[in-house]
């Protein structure tokens, strides 16, 4: 009956040891992604009002253009720093975020709909990157 208890016992040790031990290196990677913006409708003044060239603080240039579908009507922006347009989808209030990017445009609001005058380009995470004026 000692012999059963202490094999019993042995066993016990022996099972919560081994499950108690590390289980290897961790090599799990974990990626978090962050809530994307949500795309919102965009009134035609406001498509408008934003589109034209913008001179940047350090000489370049930044040119908003606009396509429009003819079969439906669909509205999209596009944001050239110099390095080839990217488009730039429009998030609430004249502010855009460019697609693949890590580049946030807020346009400054005017009276009425009249076009915007200046631009603050800034990263995801809110740093600025620089203010563009018309």
């Amino acid at each position: 009956m000692r012999t059963k208890l202490l094999l019993a016992a042995a066993a016990t040790f022996v099972t919560l040891s081994a499950s108690a031990s590390p289980q290897g290196v961790g090599t799990e990677r974990v990626t978090v992604v962050g809530a994307q913006p949500q795309q919102t409708r965009m009134a035609a003044f406001a498509f408008d009002g934003v589109q034209g060239d913008y001179a940047l603080e350090d000489g370049r240039t930044l040119t908003v253009t606009g396509k429009v579908d003819g079969r439906t009507h669909a509205r999209t922006l596009y944001a050239d720093l110099g390095d080839g347009p990217t488009e730039i989808v429009h998030v609430g209030k004249n502010r855009f975020v460019a697609a693949g990017q890590d580049l946030r445009l807020s346009f400054d609001r005017q009276e009425g709909r009249k076009p915007s005058k200046n631009v603050h380009i800034t990263s995801q995470a809110g740093h600025s990157v620089a203010l563009a004026q018309r």
